[in-house]
């Protein structure tokens, strides 16, 4: 389970995300189109590089530093995103600070005279569906196995617990009732290493 505090101008948004493993992608499509009556609306091949810090260690801190490319057909978009640590014990709740870059070699090359570390990389390919208000997402992760993700972007007054009950409702009617996973692709792929 996953949820990440987005801010977005002057007020805080709430990304609640819970992640499971699954072995085929085969029959979660055939029960969306089928039961949730949703279509594929894009597919994502996303390149994060992630960074080590040469003041402290991310990977003992928890927190998250990376560039990342997304290319959807022959359009790409460059990205800087910072993740801090957990705040509590019993999720994965993070304040995300993200913006656009023009250059990512540019980027790199700034962090690693700053004395960062390239730490890995994460490839992956996302097909995303929507819906009501729910991002569903299947991702084949290099080197980390096949995902689902569900999740809801909230207003920071919104409830919480009832986006997450509505989530795991979600995964049921999907009918995932295992193999969740809390996480990132970036331990998983560390872990295996």
């Amino acid at each position: 389970m996953l949820y990440t505090i987005l801010l977005c101008g002057d007020f805080y948004m709430i990304e609640v995300e819970v992640k499971a493993r699954v072995e085929s992608f085969t029959p979660i499509k055939k029960l969306l189109i089928e039961k949730l009556n949703v279509d594929l609306d894009k597919i994502e091949y996303q390149e994060d590089t992630y960074f080590n810090s040469p003041y402290k260690d991310f990977a003992i801190t928890d927190e998250a530093f990376r560039i990342r490319k997304i290319s959807v057909n022959n359009e790409t978009q460059l990205f800087i995103t910072y993740k801090g640590p957990k705040i509590d014990s019993k999720s994965k709740t993070r304040i995300e600070y993200e913006t656009n870059i023009g250059d990512s070699q540019i980027a790199r090359n700034i962090f690693e005279n700053l004395g960062f570390i390239v730490a890995a990389d994460v490839i992956k390919t996302r097909e995303i569906y929507h819906f009501d208000d729910f991002e569903i997402t299947l991702d084949s992760v290099k080197n980390a196995g096949t995902f689902i993700e569900i999740e809801k972007t909230l207003e920071d007054n919104d409830d919480y617990n009832k986006s997450l009950n509505d989530i795991f409702v979600l995964f049921e009617k999907l009918g995932i009732t295992n193999g969740f996973e809390r996480k990132s692709y970036l331990e998983i792929i560390m872990d295996s290493n």
